[in-house]
């Protein structure tokens, strides 16, 4: 009797070989085919989980974007929310953590002229701008904070964030793991410094 698939694992299975595709060569690296030959499967097999390209351009960056997140949700301890350790993770300090970045670069670009991609994108980025804002909330550093201008500083930390991995993409060694640590953990003392965050005015 032939051993049951599980459906769920091949296909996030899948969606790993076309991120390190993406990542090597861009979005136009990752066809049905090269992702079937990277796998040892057929194009038929594959097309099982994935009708096209799209589709599989579509829950790679989902894995990406959940790969991400569970990172960050793994640097929290229970009770004890730290900003900083949420953040750290996402930097592109180490080959996983770069390579969702070049995952996201590549969908970005097509996000641009597809309307599905493009709410996909903003749908993620409302997420982590909310999760931002709940650490903002229970971090007791930042406790002083006026919760109201909460929003408006998580979506200048994720800003800040997206600026610093960009740099740390296409100039690593002006961008070194320690600068990009550094570099938020300065932005964060900034932060905490405000009696009142003037961007939000």
């Amino acid at each position: 009797m032939p051993a049951a698939i599980d459906h769920h694992a091949r296909k996030i299975a899948l969606a790993e070989i076309a991120a390190d595709l993406v990542a090597a060569g861009g979005a136009d690296a990752a066809t049905i085919r090269a992702v079937a030959k990277a796998a040892g499967f057929s194009t038929k097999a594959v097309t099982h989980y994935f009708s096209d390209k799209r589709a599989l351009m579509l829950l790679t960056y989902r894995h990406a974007a959940f790969s991400s997140k569970a990172r960050s949700d793994a640097s929290q301890l229970e009770n004890v929310a730290d900003l900083a350790a949420l953040l750290h993770p996402l930097l592109p300090i180490d080959p996983k953590a770069e390579r969702n970045w070049r995952v996201w670069f590549s969908f970005w670009g097509l996000a641009i002229a597809d309307p599905e991609f493009a709410a996909e994108q903003r749908l993620r980025v409302r997420e982590f701008i909310d999760r931002i804002a709940d650490c903002l909330a229970a971090d007791p550093r930042f406790a002083h904070l006026d919760e109201q201008h909460h929003p408006a500083i998580a979506s200048a930390l994720l800003s800040s964030l997206i600026g610093i991995s960009t740099q740390a993409i296409f100039d690593p060694e002006a961008w070194p793991p320690e600068r990009q640590v550094r570099a938020i953990n300065e932005m964060l003392t900034r932060t905490s410094s405000r009696a009142v965050y003037e961007g939000a005015e």
